[in-house]
């Protein structure tokens, strides 16, 4: 009877479902035949997997890439690998990565439970990579499996990256992932930069003319300042029970550099 997001409509039909298993896959997709034979056989070959997920080709050119597993971004968020590039052998190995897409993704019932499920305040984007990095500081695994493959329409649900309420999203998820899960070092690093990104995020709306944007920007950070008690009382909750440290993310690849954000950045079409 109501839009209840990405977060709580996924949370609410996992405590449903009477499986070891769950998939994750969104309405604007395609699978392609062993999508989930693929993803079955490689969480069931570690207990420490808590979740898996697929190689995501564009659903209007299955040329591209959309998203061969995630990195976590220095400024919260992630950075997608191979995304808008050309489907090459680079992107067959299958291998552990910081997070992956809750467009077709494959989690363990218990253990998505156990650690919260969605973030349910982050109602939809980055749901996935917040929950896939508070898997990793719990000390669980999450792989990456390129022999499973969907198509996936890209803001098919709330359009383009510069839809106002889409910004919002992002902008609040963002910092809301910083605040709750990056240790002290690392979150002082993402607010000295923070300022500079949202900046640049303000001068691409006026340029493009996506005026409504620049509300969106400010909103998200308003919503944080009057919500920073409920986001600080997670933040507790996790640091108090992590077993894995920034330091080990970072040493393993998980963690994109400020550099390869950037890069990405410049390739994305702000439209």
């Amino acid at each position: 009877k109501e839009n209840l997001g990405f977060s709580k409509a996924y949370n609410e039909a996992a405590e449903m479902v009477d499986a070891e298993l769950v998939a994750v896959l969104n309405n604007d997709t395609r699978v392609e035949a062993d999508w989930l034979k693929e993803l079955v056989a490689t969480i069931l070959k570690d207990n420490s997997i808590m979740a898996v997920g697929s190689k995501i080709l564009l659903y209007d050119n299955s040329q591209l890439l959309s998203h061969a597993g995630t990195k976590f971004s220095p400024i919260g968020g992630g950075f997608n690998i191979g995304l808008y590039k050309k489907d090459k052998e680079i992107y067959n190995v299958k291998k552990q990565v910081g997070a992956v897409c809750g467009a077709s993704m494959l989690v363990r019932r218990n253990l998505f439970i156990r650690i919260g499920g969605f973030d349910e305040d982050f109602f939809a984007y980055f749901e996935d990579v917040d929950f896939c990095l508070r898997a990793w500081l719990y000390g669980f695994k999450i792989f990456y499996v390129p022999t499973s493959i969907a198509h996936h329409k890209l803001g098919g649900s709330f359009g383009s990256r510069a839809s106002p309420f889409r910004v919002f999203l992002g902008e609040r998820n963002r910092l809301m992932m910083i605040i709750k899960n990056f240790e002290i070092k690392n979150f002082v690093k993402a607010m000295v930069i923070y300022p500079i990104f949202v900046m640049t995020l303000i001068y691409l709306s006026l340029k493009n003319k996506h005026v409504r944007s620049i509300k969106s920007i400010l909103e998200a950070n308003i919503w944080i300042l009057r919500n920073f008690r409920k986001v600080i009382n997670k933040r507790r909750l996790l640091q108090g029970s992590r077993r894995i440290s920034d330091r080990y993310l970072e040493e393993n690849g998980l963690m994109a550099t400020l550099k390869e954000c950037i890069k990405e950045f410049r390739e994305i079409k702000f439209t």
